[in-house]
């Protein structure tokens, strides 16, 4: 009995595993491993979505389920992404399906239907035609001649075809009629980004790059490779001269990015180079796109691939280089299920392919320094700027000094006075500050209450331009108010987003054409559209959240502002102080890339603070010390690995108590175990409810090497065995804040 091991949706981890399914005799022929099929399920036999793992023969006693259907895809599952799907389970404690519809993007193509199979994702495909050996003598005309020639040896659409040939389609369906051309049908070609030609070959580098790249080329042991340059000191045509010299050596390379917004200008820069050879996966792309993009680089057709967290798991044919741009950055690891870092599984693979793993940033991530510091990475360091352009002046503006003046608005008046030298020099500014929305915080004049969210334990951010109070964990909204919905009493809103701040700004300077760029603008607008103008020079001014801050190279841009730095150094948290370091000297980095006398302003209510200070010098390595010696001392990472294991519930004592339970379990286990661990907790997570659920949490420092990882397995499976356990629970490796 030929048998089908199949990881089944909405499988809940109490009862995770790759079930064991017979396949029907009508079946047989058809089912592989990467089957989409639709399988009975649980004690009512429900039928249920599942990928297919395995398949192997079994006794003809077993009692198994029969499989309902089977659908298949052009990608299957090789024991590469089956590697890869293995490796997401064991090291982040997801189910199978959450591991395989992950790596591979065809998890979602179908959905249940009347008790069946029925394809959710349109995929659409064309006819191609080809020439078939054939009598030239029995073809009547001239055009019939002339089509059949421009077909030898080639598939093309009937459009390509008539157009080369300079017939009409019935001169093409006269030839297939009378058997001298052959059909086929291929996946039809999307636009994405296919307006990007090669236009470029040669790669000159300066004598600062060619050393990066000789002794990178030049080691042979297996140890990544961690770039640490300045900004617009050109690490991106170092990664072209690798992609080049990957290509040349028969290999296939990747180039991942942290986010979509730094992904246009990486796609055209690489594009210019390699052309149709390069894939763009990342989750802008609809679905029929993405899974085409995929594809190309399963065939061989892509030999590059550039895209965002999840382009690490493209399986592009004989792997040689993997780069990570900004590896710094927090959108490399996933929060959701399953919770992975991008930079380990880019880790985990090159260490298994053998391909050369190299890292890049101004402000490389402390645990990656350290790392390269303790000899585990080789370190190349890039010191000056491209063509010996300097690093930006710095000014910071106290404005708890500048309020003493009377300048208190949401924007320095000095700020205001440069963007206005900048705007009648012909030059263009950016405004970066983290806070979306009009005004972050409504409060009542009389009872002091905020206003909140009714489902989240946050504040309500008012949306002047949807006219709505918002939360930005659920999603949810309310209308504005002004009266107190407890007392009665007045609303006062106060701080500022990218709303608040781009209605000041065009106020001062009614002129200038300013251009926002956030999560709400940009669901609106094509993202690379939109740099596309400001690149252009269609506008003067563009503000923004952190999506401005890193990797955008614009030559007239020569004048950066950051607003509202201080809310992230005071956040909770071991590495908040470096996630506001990176962040300032990234968004500083862009004044002055193409010319000289570039100029960068921080605004705060803390400019005595030392991380302020170190930021505005770009001096990394001072800031490297601190922080290592400070997490050191309080045995941080790297010098431990965090991980929160978390509990949900719609009862908070429900949720408290359930923690409580697994900290049992540790106390119970561990010592017998003698893995060495720190526990701390159980507590509220800073922000104690989202969306009516209710979460706690524990906190354990810990080596997480895999004998740690079975260890907290069996503390995770005893926890759910046990049904006095009700609250859900997960399990983040190194999650973003602590």
């Amino acid at each position: 009995m030929l048998t089908a091991g199949v990881a089944v949706d909405k499988a809940t981890l109490d009862f995770d595993k790759i079930f064991s399914y017979a396949v029907p005799d009508n079946f047989r022929n058809t089912i592989q491993r990467g089957s989409i099929v639709l399988v009975p399920f649980g004690a009512g036999s429900r039928p249920r979505l599942g990928i297919v793992l395995s398949l192997g023969d079994a006794p003809e006693n077993g009692r198994l389920k029969e499989i309902i259907d089977v659908k298949n895809e052009d990608s299957v599952i090789t024991d590469y992404t089956f590697s890869l799907i293995e490796h997401l389970k064991e090291s982040t404690f997801c189910t199978w399906y959450e591991a395989v519809k992950t790596v591979v993007p065809y998890g979602a193509l179908y959905k249940i239907k009347n008790g069946s199979l029925v394809r959710s994702l349109v995929r659409y495909r064309q006819t191609v035609y080809t020439a078939r050996p054939f009598d030239e003598e029995k073809l009547k005309t001239d055009k019939q001649k002339k089509m059949y020639k421009a077909l030898q040896g080639v598939w093309l659409t009937q459009q390509q075809r008539c157009r080369r040939a300079d017939a009409g389609p019935s001169v093409l369906a006269n030839l297939v009629k009378a058997g001298a051309l052959t059909t086929g049908q291929e996946d039809k070609r999307t636009t994405a980004y296919s307006h990007i030609k090669k236009c470029r070959d040669d790669v000159e580098l300066s004598p600062q790059q060619q050393k990066v790249y000789d002794d990178i080329c030049r080691c042979e042991d297996s140890k990544p490779h961690l770039i640490y340059g300045v900004t617009s000191s050109g690490k991106s045509m170092v990664f072209i001269k690798l992609i080049k010299h990957a290509l040349q050596s028969g290999q296939s390379a990747m180039v991942l990015v942290p986010e979509i917004s730094l992904t246009p200008q990486m796609i055209r820069l690489v594009k210019e180079f390699f052309g149709d050879t390069v894939s763009v996966i990342h989750s802008r792309l609809s679905a029929t796109e993405r899974l085409l993009q995929y594809n190309k680089a399963v065939s061989g057709q892509s030999k590059v691939v550039v895209g965002t967290r999840s382009a690490v798991f493209t399986p592009l044919q004989n792997l040689g280089l993997i780069i990570i741009d900004e590896e710094h950055e927090k959108s490399f690891k996933s929060e959701s299920a399953p919770r992975y870092s991008a930079v380990r599984v880019a880790y985990h693979i090159a260490q298994k392919t053998k391909a050369r793993l190299v890292l890049a940033s101004a402000t490389p991530s402390v645990e990656s320094f350290y790392l390269a510091n303790q000899g585990y990475y080789h370190l190349h360091t890039m010191r000056q700027r491209y063509a010996g352009l300097p690093l930006p002046s710095v000014e910071i503006i106290d404005m708890s000094q500048q309020a003493l003046t009377g300048d208190t608005g949401p924007v320095s008046g000095v700020i205001l006075r440069y963007m206005a030298e900048n705007l009648a020099r012909g030059k263009q500014s950016i405004v970066m500050i983290n806070r979306r929305g009009y005004s972050t915080v409504g409060i009542c004049k009389e009872c002091r209450r905020t206003l909140k969210c009714e489902d989240c334990s946050v504040n309500l951010v008012k949306h002047k331009t949807q006219n709505k109070l918002m939360c930005h964990y659920c999603g949810r909204s309310y209308p504005v108010t002004d009266t107190c919905p407890v007392c009665g009493g007045e609303i006062s809103y106060s701080g500022f987003g990218t709303q608040h701040i781009e209605e000041y700004i065009q106020a001062a300077l009614p002129s200038a054409r300013i251009m926002r760029m956030d999560t709400d603008s940009v669901s609106h607008r094509d993202h690379e559209e939109m740099l596309e103008a400001f690149g252009k020079k269609e506008y003067d001014i563009l503000i923004g959240t952190q999506m401005v801050a890193k990797g955008l190279d614009f030559e007239d841009v020569s004048l950066v502002c950051v607003l509202g730095i201080d809310s992230m150094l005071n956040y909770p948290g071991y590495n908040c102080n470096e996630q506001a370091f990176d962040l300032m000297t990234q968004v500083i980095g862009r004044a002055g890339r193409k010319n000289r006398g570039g100029k960068a302003v921080i605004q705060t209510y803390d400019g005595s603070n030392p991380i302020i200070g170190l930021a505005a010098r770009q001096d990394y390595i001072s800031f490297y010390k601190e922080e290592i010696a400070y997490r050191r001392l309080n045995v941080y990472p790297p010098f431990c690995t965090m991980v929160t294991v978390a509990f949900t519930h719609s009862s908070q004592t429900a949720a408290a108590r359930d923690a409580g339970a697994f900290l049992q379990i540790i106390k119970d286990t561990a010592p017998k175990s003698k893995i060495p661990l720190v526990v701390l907790g159980p507590v509220p997570f800073d922000v104690a409810m989202v969306s009516r659920t209710y979460r706690w949490r524990l906190s354990i420092k810990c080596k997480n090497n895999k004998r740690f990882r079975q260890f907290l397995n069996r503390a995770m499976q005893a926890y759910l065995s046990d049904k006095r356990n009700k609250s859900s629970i997960y399990i983040n490796i190194n999650p973003l804040q602590e």
